[in-house]
């Protein structure tokens, strides 16, 4: 009877062993966190506002109380008008406290359940720390909980400093000058948050740790398109996770099918889907390549779902909009009937029309002829490094031509729709992806060659674009060292003339 009670135990382990438990703890903190905290009602920026001006009436009225309430309120509270304001600061000050509190344990509920992911793969034997820009992300979710520590630590200095004010008055020496420390420590506070809002992260969603994660490098050439720019900017944890889906996912593509075709259609079906394809026409070009057990496999996986890959798709679409500009302009071709530039090659260039941070550089090359070709691609531009960029490639005959001048339907049966085309175009195109760093901001150019070996020029391009700062983030960094700057003088002043006035006042 033990052995069986056991045998069911070991079937059936608790919740808190599989972690179903904390999971779904940190699901709802997470859930409370975005609605009311952090987003939603954004208490965590809306009460230290407020705060600003209940400091601002504390310190305007810290003589004289209006009359108002000197006349009708005063006498039956027996407390003036700074003290009154003082107190209510130091209330939401304690409400700004607790959502910084609860921002800061969320976040490291979330840190911990990094770290255990991380150990778990290293258990199934996915070293996580060996992948590219591991360390760059382990470093971004610690800077962030350093900088929500810091924000709790601020704040509740702000507090203290609130009860100095209380205990000496609202209208004396000390009051104003702890009024003054008070507001100064809450700048800072405010200052230290501002910077986390830019690279949020949770481990509730499966692609919780996409917006913290930034590639470091990437390759100039992409051999596999689809599947090497999306690997390029899945975090770490979730790349380990792919590699074990595209294992088993390929274990599911019909015999009959091209591997390398099966991921770009697989892949360019998803992206389709995405742009708008219906469901029911996504399940008809999935079966296309994929089998029955391979259809119930990309449908019913527990990470890669179609919600995760409708983000992870939009997340790429936002950072690299000009690579999916260029498949698009090459869809709409199709569509048309359209004929290329050149009749025995293809070659399409794109790159975002503002730039921010780093500019992406896309171009497409493929040989329609039956002949192995040799081309130079060369970049100049006198506003990015490298200024002066020469690459050659040499272009092998494809396997099929992908191509047709007819007008095509975007999806029908078979691979002569624009789904199967563009597969088979991305399969048997050289695509290169180059990053260009601004050196100035405001207009620049950058002009595309492709040169034949010997220097003639086949085909031009000149693209222009505008340099500058990404809005919300040059805001948030700004407002951060504005903080720090103000936050720091007023400690450094408050802590000055309060020195004054108590040695001041023993010397005299």
């Amino acid at each position: 009877m033990a052995e069986d009670e056991t045998t069911a135990e070991e079937q059936n382990p608790p919740a808190e062993s599989t972690g179903f438990g904390f999971r779904l703890s940190e699901s709802i903190i997470h859930a409370i966190d975005r609605q009311i905290i952090s987003s939603g009602l954004r208490l965590i920026m809306f009460l230290p506002a407020f705060a600003t001006l209940t400091y601002f009436l504390s310190w305007a009225f810290s003589q004289t109380s209006p009359s108002f309430w000197s006349d009708n309120i005063e006498p039956n509270v027996g407390m003036s008008f700074a003290t009154f304001n003082a107190s209510l600061t130091f209330v939401v000050v304690l409400g700004y406290i607790l959502a910084v509190g609860f921002h800061r344990y969320r976040v490291s509920i979330s840190l911990r359940t990094f770290h255990q992911r991380v150990e778990q793969s290293n258990d199934e034997h996915r070293s996580v720390q060996s992948l590219q820009g591991y360390d760059g992300l382990l470093y971004q979710l610690q800077t962030s909980m350093a900088h929500h520590t810091k924000s709790l630590a601020f704040s509740v200095m702000a507090s203290v400093m609130l009860i100095a004010v209380l205990w000496y008055g609202a209208g004396s020496v000390y009051g104003n000058l702890f009024l003054l420390a008070s507001v100064s420590f809450l700048v800072l506070s405010v200052g230290q948050h501002l910077p986390t809002r830019s690279n949020p992260f949770n481990m509730v969603e499966q692609t919780g740790l996409l917006q913290a994660y930034n590639p470091p490098v990437h390759p100039s050439t992409l051999n596999m398109v689809f599947n090497d720019l999306i690997k390029t900017h899945m975090d770490p944890l979730l790349r380990a996770e792919y590699d074990d889906y595209v294992k088993h996912l390929e274990s599911g593509f019909k015999r009959t099918v091209d591997r390398h075709f099966a991921h770009e259609k697989f892949l360019m079906t998803l992206y389709r889907h995405a742009t708008g394809l219906d469901r029911k026409t996504l399940e008809s070009e999935m079966s296309e390549i994929l089998t029955k057990v391979g259809m119930d496999f990309v449908f019913n996986h527990e990470v890669f779902t179609l919600e995760a890959w409708l983000v992870l798709i939009g997340t790429i679409s936002q950072r690299c909009p000009a690579f999916f500009r260029m498949v698009d302009r090459l869809k709409q071709d199709m569509e048309s009937g359209r004929s290329p530039v050149m009749n025995d090659l293809i070659f399409e260039v794109d790159m975002e029309n503002v730039v921010t941070e780093k500019a992406n550089l896309f171009t497409l090359f493929h040989n329609l002829s039956k002949e192995t070709k040799t081309v130079v691609f060369r970049v100049q531009t006198p506003n990015f490094e490298p200024k002066d960029l020469a690459l050659t490639y040499r272009l092998e005959p494809g396997e099929k031509y992908w191509w047709s001048t007819e007008a095509l339907p975007l999806a029908a049966k078979g691979n002569d729709d624009v789904l199967g085309k563009m597969s088979g175009l991305l399969k048997d195109s050289t695509v290169s992806w180059q990053t260009l760093i601004p050196t100035t901001n405001g207009d620049a150019t950058v002009s595309v060659r492709l040169e034949e070996t010997n220097g003639e020029l086949l085909l031009g391009r000149q693209i222009n674009v505008r340099v500058r700062s990404e809005f919300r983030q040059w805001l948030r960094t700004t407002g951060s060292y504005v903080a720090y700057l103000f936050g720091g003088f007023g400690v450094v002043l408050a802590l000055t003339f309060l020195l004054i006035e108590v040695f001041g006042g023993v010397a005299a």
